[in-house]
């Protein structure tokens, strides 16, 4: 994991210089979309190395999603792109909570050409791998940072849209959120809910993916070893139950809630908002 580290960071500061067009990219649509790979990943998703994460959220994740998400993109975005084309056949924006290095945006944007993509997380400290993946997609928007703990993030994230959209829109079309809730504390799935409906037009899609527990009980001895060693490391972190996060997102205002089966033994829930 540290060489990948390495790799990601030395591929960052090339960015950093080939691709300063892509900082100011804006939504559009480039190129025509490219079929779904058909191979989806069923490998599970370990966590990092300890000797290198710190104990903060943000940081761990970011580790974690750079090899996980080449095994999950492509089973997510064959579970995600459908439902937010029924949600919005003729394109919108999707904002991404937990963007990690990119890798999910890059992908998706690709297959979605028709949609603008803004990526957010917690901090910058991995802006440089976002602007590396995104680099050839002019339908991502600048990386914004953007804490699912703090009440007024839909405020940050409409002050980033186009004031055009908002004059036309009630609000962005989608929400994603991948491996975010159990690294992260509880309060930041509640938060990232709130911010979701605050900022989602009615009828917009709400994604969340990542290992869940089902009624209270872990769905493989992989995924119970893997939720102990998380609640070892802080015990604000955690598999959260599936039931619950989807009572919370009702509560929020979305409804219509489907959980899909993943691979790898996670799920992902999506609602519309109401």
């Amino acid at each position: 994991m540290a060489s990948l580290l390495c790799r990601v960071s030395a591929a960052a500061s090339l960015a950093r210089v080939c691709s300063a067009r892509s900082r100011a990219a804006r939504p559009g649509v480039l190129r025509a979309r490219a079929p779904f790979a058909t191979r989806a990943s069923a490998s599970p998703e370990p966590a990092p190395d300890a000797d290198t994460m710190s104990n903060d959220f943000g940081t761990f994740n970011k580790a974690a999603s750079s090899s996980a998400a080449e095994r999950n993109k492509v089973p997510i975005a064959e579970a995600f792109a459908p439902r937010l084309r029924a949600c919005a056949p003729t394109g919108g924006v999707v904002v991404e909570l937990a963007c990690g290095t990119g890798q999910h945006c890059a992908h998706l944007s690709g297959e979605l050409p028709d949609f603008a993509f803004l990526p957010t997380d917690l901090d910058d400290s991995a802006f440089d791998a976002v602007r590396m993946f995104t680099a050839s997609a002019r339908n991502v928007r600048a990386p914004l940072v953007v804490d699912a703990c703090d009440p007024e993030w839909s405020e940050r994230v409409k002050r980033a849209l186009p004031e055009t959209f908002l004059q036309q829109n009630a609000g962005v079309d989608a929400v994603l959120v991948v491996n975010m809730t159990h690294i992260a504390p509880w309060r930041a799935t509640l938060g990232a809910l709130a911010g979701a409906a605050a900022v989602a037009r009615r009828g917009a899609l709400l994604f969340v993916y990542g290992p869940f527990k089902r009624d209270g009980e872990h769905t493989s001895e992989g995924n119970a070893t893997f939720d102990a060693s998380l609640r070892g490391r802080n015990a604000e972190w955690g598999y959260r139950d599936i039931e619950k996060v989807v009572a919370e997102a009702e509560r929020a205002g979305f409804g219509n809630a489907e959980i899909v089966p993943m691979p790898a033994n996670n799920f992902a829930i999506a609602m519309t908002r109401e």
